[in-house]
This record gives C-alpha cells, structure tokens and sequence, in this order.
C-alpha cells in the first residue's frame, strides 16, 4: 500500500496545506516510534510491490529486507509527492519537508516513522545521505520540467533518479565498491529508460514527454504529433534509436549479474532479466506503444526467477563472500 494523508487539517480556502505531512506531524496516533515498529510500518508500505520478486526477497537476510524496506519507503512516499494528483499545488513544500525531515535523520533526530526506521539501518549499513538527497532533486524537478532537449539531458536525470537506488541497495548488500557501483549505474539508467519508453501511453497525453527534443526534431516529429491515434511515419526509427541506446547499458552492465555475491547476484540478476523482457516487450510494440503499454506478466515474470535459480544450480551454486 501506498502512504496517504490520514487527517487533513481545516484551513483556509486557497491556502495549501501539508496536513500530517507538516513537519512535527505524524501518519499515526503511534508516537514515539520505536525502531522495530517504525520497520515495520515501511514492511508493510513496501510488501504488496515484494510480490514480484518474493523468491528474491525471501534470500535475503531480515536485517537486508528491513533496510530495503525503509529505502522503498522513503522513496515512494516523495515519489507520490511528485507526482499523486492529490498533492497538487503542495508538492515542492512536501518534498522541502521530506528533506528537512531527512537530514534531521542524519543528525540522529528522526521522529516520523520512515526515517526512525532509515536512521536504524543506515547506521547498521552505512548508508550515505547523497542518494537520498539526489532522488530529492530528481522529484523535484518532475515537478517543474516536462519535456528533456537532449539526450544528456535524460541521462542525468536517470542518474539523480534512478542510479541512487541501485547504489542503496549495493550498501546495503555490502558490495558499495567499484566496478560493482558503476555496472550499477549503468543498469539502472536502463531500467528507467525501459521505464520511459514502457509507459509513453501513459505520459504523453499528461504532458510529460521524456523522449529527447533533439531526437524528435532528427526524425522530422512534433510532440504533439504523438497523440494522434496513428504513430507519425517515423516513429518507429526514433523508437529502435532509444530501445537501442537502452539495450547497450543494460549490455554493459551485465557483468553486475555475476560480480555481486549471493544474494546480490540473484537480486540484480531478477532486476537486469526484468528489464531486459520489457524492453524487448517495447521493441514487440512498437509504434502502438503509444497506444498501449506493454507489461509483462506474473507468469513471466516468476519464470525469470525460475531460470535464475536454475542456470545458479547448474553452475554449482551462488558466489559468496
């Protein structure tokens, strides 16, 4: 389940109010929080999303699983800021208060329930306050940009929102070194970029377009020509430009699948064989992606899980530290 505001507060019309989100507020009449039960608030935020990949997430120690926990919390909790209609017209003040609520974190003064459990386990993992403040800026600027002019444009984007998790969790595996933080990188700028291209039905017709201005100009499209009800001609070359792109991180960052200790090795495994399967979902689509979006099933996606857990008893087991 996703976090919610519980109480809105009376206010006067036209002024926009944070509600429980205020700072000094809490979700829940629960206070003080203790570490255990503040985990367990983000367990049960993050478990129905676990769903996908249980056989994963079943490998990896309970103090690992905790930690995750409380990443995905804080996470998804300032991406809803960002992006839920509900919070329209507040959405930079919230994510101002999620930051101030987060460094207080850092200072060891946590009071919600998301950051009295992410004070608990970046002291045992050693998690850096960077990523967190970089997935900030990139919630942020979905607020204010809508449309990217060049390619390098997305990419860093991609590295402020998507790169800072795959660095968390190789903390939290304990595998925060190089080359392992850059295949990281890499795998996880593709993955948004799947992302990006997976839900173009989606993203247009609100406006928010992530396909780069240059690359649309290149071949001759308007971005309003992308809601018709028929791709533009070219469409489908400047699709197989950024499917192509995309598939070439995802390639360089394999050797991520096999560096990383057990259960890092099933984990990334699971993430890059997701991803791969959607994109090539996308490229199967093709110009009707900006009709439908194209998602892959539980079925497969349990059969990706499968085949990795296969292919590391064939190979005699996992890499361990």
């Amino acid at each position: 389940m996703r976090a919610r505001p519980t109480s809105p507060e009376r206010r006067t019309p036209g002024t926009p109010s944070l509600g429980p989100w205020a700072p000094g507020s809490l979700p829940s009449r629960h206070a003080p929080w203790t570490p255990d039960a503040a985990i367990r608030y983000c367990e049960a935020m993050a478990r129905s999303h676990y769903e996908n990949f249980p056989v994963v997430f079943g490998l990896m120690t309970r103090p690992q699983r905790e930690a995750l926990a409380a990443v995905y919390a804080f996470a998804r909790t300032a991406d809803d800021f960002a992006d839920e209609p509900e919070f329209d017209g507040v959405r930079e003040p919230l994510l101002d208060a999620w930051e101030d609520r987060l460094r207080a974190c850092f200072r060891g003064e946590a009071d919600h329930p998301v950051f009295v459990a992410l004070d608990e386990v970046r002291r045992r993992h050693g998690l850096p306050e960077r990523p967190f403040l970089d997935l900030l800026d990139a919630f942020r600027q979905d607020c204010r940009e809508q449309r990217y002019a060049t390619f390098a444009s997305v990419l860093d984007y991609c590295r402020r929102s998507a790169n800072p998790v795959g660095r968390l969790v190789l903390h939290v595996l304990g595998l925060a070194r190089e080359p392992l933080l850059g295949w990281s990188d890499r795998v996880c700028t593709a993955l948004q970029l799947t992302n990006f291209w997976q839900d173009l039905s989606v993203d247009v017709p609100r406006g928010r377009l992530y396909l780069p201005v240059e690359d649309l100009d290149r071949f001759g499209i308007r971005p309003e020509d992308l809601l018709g009800r028929e791709a533009p001609p070219r469409f489908g070359e400047l699709l197989r430009l950024e499917t192509e792109r995309t598939r070439a991180l995802f390639d360089e960052g394999r050797p991520l699948c096999t560096a990383a200790v057990h259960p890092g090795c099933l984990y990334f495994g699971a993430v890059w064989a997701g991803g791969r399967a959607v994109l090539a979902l996308v490229e199967a689509t093709g110009p009707a992606v900006l009709l439908r979006r194209p998602a892959l099933s539980r079925a497969a996606l349990a059969a990706i899980v499968v085949g990795l857990l296969r292919g590391a008893g064939r190979e005699g087991g996992w890499k361990r530290g």
